[in-house]
């Protein structure tokens, strides 16, 4: 018996007996679906911002297939000579720097060359909205005490805890004056992959990259 979809709506619990299809979402390929037709209309200002995400990655049966991304002045290709690579994303044309740190272009998402890794619900959602985090929120409002199923059964607590310390060491042994924080990304995703680990940053809530890195004495938060 296949398990009834869940409403997009976050936070809805609401059993999904008659599902509502966004019409827009249709368009580019992605069915997202409603419990009902009020939650679609109460939600639709968030859930919206979906579709600039899908008109940017190109969905659609009409779209055309891009061997490069798309010339959007966040992103360049791999093969990008340096000065592109290093040059001003879009929105930092006009910004007022105070220090000598300048952002770059970013590379492109890395993929998920592992078949055997096994992919978190957000690794393919168009937003990287993981419904079952927003259904947890939702449902539970207590302190979750984990048992032996989850400490020591398979894809464990205990076991993803240790993949993540082997990650982290090899990401430190990246580390060097001049490095960029590309290349540690490449470190910590090719890592993963032969761990057959999902980077759990990659796409989560469109998170483009499979670490957070900062650069010391510059950055406030955590950066790419």
């Amino acid at each position: 018996m296949m398990a009834s979809p869940s409403c997009a709506t976050p936070g809805c619990t609401n059993d999904v007996l008659k599902p509502l299809a966004c019409p827009e979402c249709l368009k580019y390929g992605v069915r997202n679906v409603f419990c009902n037709q009020v939650c679609f209309r109460a939600s639709y200002k968030e859930h919206k911002k979906i579709h600039s995400v899908l008109k940017h990655m190109g969905g659609g049966s009409s779209a055309t297939h891009r061997k490069t991304p798309p010339k959007d002045g966040i992103v360049c290709s791999l093969d990008s000579s340096n000065e592109i690579k290093q040059s001003l994303p879009i929105w930092a044309n006009n910004y007022n720097f105070t220090g000598a740190l300048r952002p770059a272009l970013l590379s492109p998402k890395r993929q998920i060359t592992n078949s055997k890794v096994l992919k978190p619900d957000y690794a393919n959602h168009p937003g990287g909205v993981s419904e079952s985090e927003q259904h947890d929120r939702a449902s539970n409002n207590t302190i979750r005490v984990y048992g032996p199923d989850e400490l020591e059964g398979e894809c464990n607590l205990r076991y993803a805890c240790a993949m993540g310390r082997e990650v982290l060491n090899e990401g430190g042994k990246a580390l060097r004056v001049g490095v960029t924080t590309d290349e540690i990304d490449r470190v910590i995703h090719e890592a993963c992959m032969e761990r057959d680990c999902y980077p759990s940053p990659l796409n989560y809530y469109n998170f483009p990259k499979s670490v957070c890195t900062s650069v010391n004495g510059e950055c406030m938060l955590y950066d790419i």
